[in-house]
């Protein structure tokens, strides 16, 4: 059984593996992923192009359609690139994932910044850590095509912010 947060905070798990019942769907409702710039912990790539751990994704170029599942430890620079890449263009659209913290800085500046927030039914989304982790998982996508906000209703709880405030970052 797992040991209340510790499912998460272990160098092990730092960055885990989504199922392919969570990205699979997605990809097909967004023509594929072009890019997944914190990838190398999956079975099966996600994206077309992908940027592991050695090649450092903070640094490199972001383009077209991106799935970003960052290692949990350093959440709020991966969603603050994103949001900056979306804003800046390089970004056409995004899919991320993330724990339910809306208490969290990073929430509130970065990932609420999605266009569609889909808090997932149940808590068994990720690969390999034998129990079910101890948080909940959502979903921050950025110019969802309608058919991902269909399909995301029937994962779990959809919310659409209303908001007009893009983060402005430095990149």
């Amino acid at each position: 059984m797992s040991d209340g947060n510790q499912w998460w905070q272990t160098k092990e798990n730092d960055s885990v593996a989504t199922k392919r019942e969570l990205w699979k769907p997605l990809a097909e409702r967004v023509g594929g992923f072009d890019l997944d710039p914190a990838a190398g912990c999956e079975p099966t790539p996600i994206a077309d192009n992908r940027y592991t751990e050695s090649d450092d994704g903070l640094i490199q170029p972001w383009y077209g359609t991106v799935w970003l599942n960052p290692p949990f430890s350093e959440k709020t620079r991966w969603y603050k690139r994103l949001v900056g890449q979306y804003n800046n263009g390089d970004v056409d659209r995004a899919v991320a994932l993330a724990t339910v913290d809306p208490s969290a800085d990073w929430f509130h500046n970065w990932f609420s910044t999605a266009d569609v927030l889909c808090f997932l039914d149940g808590r068994d989304w990720y690969l390999g850590q034998g129990d079910s982790p101890t948080f909940s998982t959502q979903v921050g996508v950025w110019n969802p095509t309608d058919e991902v906000t269909d399909w995301l209703q029937l994962q779990g709880t959809v919310v659409q912010p209303l908001h007009d405030n893009k983060q402005e970052t430095l990149l």
